[in-house]
């Protein structure tokens, strides 16, 4: 019985032993991985601002050149660093002035400010542009909710454009917050200030919710038409994107890129330069949330709808992500915004 008792513990002994050797084992495994990690990390921070380069402008060469691709930058680290926003100014020679067309409520003051501080040059407005023969050519871009009651058609200079940056946002999301900044409006506050209350919210979004759905897939569809013989002259920022603590910086690369790449603008390419800029630009302009994404409009954040109204909104996100089944990159986006609003309880009460 003893000697049965003896080898059990021996065996229960070697066990433990073989146990604690293997955690080791894997622990070490585990921190060469992350050194090189760490290792690989830093090659490519020395690598990539070389690199980079406006993705249009290579595609257009024959010469083999590399392409800047979201991969390419996933992987810096982006110390946000000591940065001074140019001032904007309206150009001296001609530029090609592009679109800036954004439904209200997606981020369109917000993608102003950093297209500014990436360039250096002026932004104009739909109703300044049409009235002001000064700035024809001499702006880098002209914010729009066009073909949104909010803003006006520019066919008559549609030959002085020569492409688009398209703001989206989920309409969830958009539609409250371009409330908030009609609530500050109409009552003479100071914008990105407050939120409109619960009940006024709720006054609006009864009366005006299905007509606000339908522009949003207006104005979607629009601006993809526009360009969908020449999608190298559209770029599609996403808000949700541009405005991600670790994303954000990935997609103002890609603006910057494609800024370049038209006639006489020119834009910094260096990952650290251009995140710098766009947390300088982009997280004061939020939404209303400083840099250390607080929010800055004060009042409640709660933006109900009913159960009818949640089905109303997945409705037309469906549809648009079958009519744009074809199409890769916006159907993921769709597909991305029903995910989001998969968690029925978050908006419905």
């Amino acid at each position: 019985m003893m000697e049965r008792s003896r080898r059990v513990a021996s065996s229960v002994s070697a066990g433990l032993l073989c146990l604690c050797f293997g955690c080791i084992v894997v622990i070490s495994i585990f921190s060469a991985g992350h050194d090189f990690t760490k290792k690989k990390s830093t090659a490519n921070n020395q690598s990539s601002a070389v690199k980079l380069r406006s993705y249009r402008r290579a595609l257009s060469n024959n010469e083999e050149k590399y392409v800047a691709t979201a991969e390419d930058v996933k992987a810096l680290q982006h110390p946000y660093g000591d940065c001074d926003i140019p001032p904007h100014r309206l150009a001296n020679h001609e530029l090609g002035t592009l679109y800036q067309p954004a439904f209200p409520g997606s981020g369109s003051r917000m993608t102003y400010e950093l297209v500014q501080a990436l360039t250096g040059y002026t932004i104009s407005n739909d109703h300044n542009y049409a009235v002001d023969p000064n700035v024809r050519r001499k702006v880098v871009s002209v914010k729009t909710h066009y073909p949104n009651r909010n803003g006006i058609s520019l066919e008559d200079f549609d030959e002085d454009f020569h492409g688009a940056i398209l703001v989206i946002r989920n309409p969830i999301k958009a539609i409250p917050s371009f409330y908030n900044f009609w609530y500050e409006r109409l009552n003479h506050l100071e914008n990105h200030s407050v939120r409109a209350p619960k009940e006024e919210w709720i006054a609006y979004r009864d009366a005006n919710l299905e007509e606000q759905l339908r522009s949003w897939r207006w104005h979607m569809d629009y601006w993809i038409q526009k360009y969908q013989n020449d999608r190298s002259k559209l770029l599609i920022l996403p808000y949700e994107m541009i405005t991600h603590n670790n994303a954000g910086p990935v997609y103002a690369l890609k603006l910057a890129q494609f800024l370049d790449s038209f006639d006489g603008i020119s834009t910094p390419q260096s990952p650290e330069k251009v995140a710098c800029l766009w947390h300088r630009s982009v997280k004061y302009m939020d939404e209303g949330e400083d840099t250390e994404e607080r929010s800055i409009r004060k009042g409640s954040t709660s933006t109900p709808y009913t159960s009818s109204q949640f089905e109303a909104v997945q409705r037309v996100l469906r549809e648009q992500k079958r009519k744009y089944e074809n199409d890769p990159e916006i159907y993921k986006i769709l597909d991305q915004y029903l995910r989001h609003i998969g968690h029925y309880w978050l908006y419905v009460n």
